[in-house]
């Protein structure tokens, strides 16, 4: 990495200082007044500290270097400025690395549009995209926006947002995400998440604001500085009293250092998002990453979390009264804006039915159980057996639900679909397991974790067989959203629960328990809010790599301490015995700060090892 013009500039000063004092003695004057000028960024901090009534390891730099300076030591005066300036030059390329997710993020914004509005297609900022619009967008193309696909097929290259390095091909009804590139094909999409609202946006969002939730070891650096700090002051004045020796009382201030562990726990936990970024998980914060290496119980929702997201409509039984254009009709409309996967499931099929599909007058979402929409002058009611029943709607005998029904493995789902408060048929979906969801469920136990735990509003035949096609021995079929929230509350007062689904009846669940993850392309806006952690590639595999991620991490922050500590007593040692003056104490810190950030940065370069 090069060294910009302003770090050069805060070397010179000091470094001049130095060569001059030891070409020149007699200029001691000069060399002083340019220790004075170069430290003043020091004095700068040192002087905030106070004035928010806060002792900082600067204020006792600058008391060093006064020292030094006093006792006319110009070359230890000058040493010290300039191990402070490259010690400022570190911290800042610390923090701009832990930036540039944000930044590479948001270079991948497209600038500008094809619209296409009345048969004519203009080209467009992209800051002029307004939800429905219709974009065109072709081979090499990215894609200006979160949106649904309307027309034509291609295969989408999602690895700059999900960390997928395989395209996905992509059908009428699935959603394409913001920035993510078309490799082949050529596609119509309707607008749904623009601006500050896409997935891209929203990840950059998620990125800054992590930094605001501090873990626990971040907290404890900062408050361990805290007391650490006036306690060296003190032990400063007592060795200044027993030794009378200023020189070995400012090579004293100079050893006594907390920052580096203060940077270098903060640096671990940056590092660490940063690599989970890369691969597709965006971690609200070290706050919700480190409880992750200790966890007693995770929770899985069933589907579009076990089950593939994109599900198979297996067949349709109708009334003889309506023809199947009309029952399709009627799915598609009642599921156009469906957040949910078994919806988008249904949309799609219904499209490739009937083409266009007019939009919902009115709506009303049942979380967990349907929806009821009002169109053409119909009352649709699209949902689960239950919904139907609560609603005084008679589901005809052949199509009600058997427990012992022996006609299929258990792996699909039945919905209904009733028009003006009468039942005219039943869609099954098939509800197939994701192909990683069982090894992902085996390396979770092979990381310590025993309790596995599968939630499902499903009845108990299609729960028993996809908890036993994917490894689970405990699950709860038939459970409401309520019925979730309470049972992860529950769980959550006995030890460290995650849970992680992706549709609207999972987000109480997922703001109750310790750590909450979303599905995050299938997952819906609320559920996402919800979690602390969002799993943007759809792929339970991610799962497994961030509990060693966080194990990791900590394994990293426990050693920046123990660094710390034995740097610290060595350095102690070799002022207390005369060895280490100013100067040398000024080198030592500067190269012992060192080794808690490098060991904080192999997390940065196993992120590379990983992408």
């Amino acid at each position: 990495m090069f060294v910009s013009r302003s770090e050069i500039a805060s070397l010179a000063l000091p470094g001049a200082a130095l060569v001059l004092v030891l070409v020149w003695p007699q200029a001691w004057i000069i060399a002083s007044v340019l220790v004075v000028i170069s430290v003043l960024p020091t004095l700068v901090s040192a002087a905030k500290g106070l004035g928010e009534f806060r002792i900082t390891i600067d204020l006792y730099n600058l008391l060093a270097v006064a020292i030094a300076l006093i006792l006319q030591e110009t070359s230890s005066g000058a040493f010290i400025g300039l191990m402070l300036a490259s010690a400022r030059i570190l911290e800042a390329r610390t923090e701009a690395r832990s930036h540039k997710a944000v930044e590479e993020l948001l270079a991948l914004k497209p600038h500008t549009a094809r619209r296409e509005s009345r048969g004519k297609v203009d080209e467009i900022p992209t800051q002029e995209i307004r939800t429905g619009d219709i974009l065109l967008v072709g081979t090499g193309e990215r894609i200006p926006c979160d949106g649904l696909l309307v027309h034509g097929t291609a295969l989408v290259n999602e690895a700059s947002v999900t960390g997928e390095s395989l395209p996905r091909e992509k059908l009428i009804g699935d959603r394409v995400l913001a920035s993510t590139i078309i490799d082949a094909g050529a596609i119509k999409i309707r607008a749904t998440h623009v601006g500050k609202d896409s997935t891209l946006e929203r990840m950059a969002t998620l990125i800054q604001e992590a930094s605001r939730h501090k873990s626990g070891a971040e907290k404890a650096a900062d408050q361990f500085a805290g007391y650490f700090l006036p306690l060296i002051g003190i032990a400063g004045i007592g060795l200044y009293y027993v030794t009378r020796n200023p020189s070995m009382v400012a090579a004293f201030f100079l050893v006594a250092c907390a920052d580096d562990v203060a940077v270098a726990i903060p640096l671990a936990i940056t590092a660490a998002l940063g690599r989970a970024a890369k691969r597709g998980i965006i971690v609200k914060g070290g706050a919700r990453l480190l409880p992750l290496a200790h966890i007693d119980t995770i929770v899985l929702d069933k589907t579009g979390t076990l089950t593939f997201g994109d599900l198979r409509v297996e067949r349709l039984d109708r009334d003889p009264s309506v023809t199947e254009f009309f029952i399709w009709e009627c799915l598609a409309i009642a599921e156009k804006y469906s957040e949910h996967v078994i919806g988008r499931a249904v949309f799609r099929e219904a499209v490739k039915r009937i083409g266009a599909v007019p939009d919902p007058e009115r709506f009303q979402v049942y979380r967990g159980r349907g929806i009821w929409v009002h169109a053409k002058n119909h009352d649709i009611l699209v949902g689960t057996p239950t919904l139907l029943t609560d609603s005084k709607i008679a589901i005809p005998d052949g199509w009600a639900v058997r427990e012992n029904d022996t006609t299929d493995p258990g792996l699909t789902s039945d919905f209904y679909v009733a028009v003006d408060g009468r039942c005219i048929g039943r869609i099954r979906i098939a509800d197939v397991p994701r192909p990683s969801a069982r090894a992902s469920i085996d390396k979770l136990r092979e990381l310590g974790i025993k309790s596995i735990v599968m939630f499902t509003g499903d009845q108990l035949r299609t729960a028993a067989a996809v908890a036993k096609s994917v490894g689970i021995e405990e699950y709860h079929p038939t459970m409401s959203p309520e019925d979730k929230e309470r049972e992860v509350g529950q769980l959550a007062l006995k030890g460290t629960v995650v849970m992680i689904g992706d549709g609207i009846n999972d987000a109480p669940a997922l703001a109750r328990s310790t750590v909450g993850i979303a599905m995050g392309t299938s997952g819906t806006a609320v559920a996402i809010e919800a979690a602390d952690v969002v799993l943007l590639a759809d792929n339970l595999d991610r799962l497994p790599e961030l509990v060693s991620l966080a194990k990791q991490t900590e394994s990293v922050i426990r050693g920046n301490v123990w660094i710390w500590t034995l740097s610290n007593l060595v350095g102690f040692a070799l002022v207390l015995t005369g060895v280490f003056g100013p100067a040398l104490a000024a080198g030592y810190n500067f190269i012992t700060d060192f080794f808690p950030l490098a060991n904080s940065a192999r997390l940065f370069r196993k992120q590379k090892k990983s992408a």
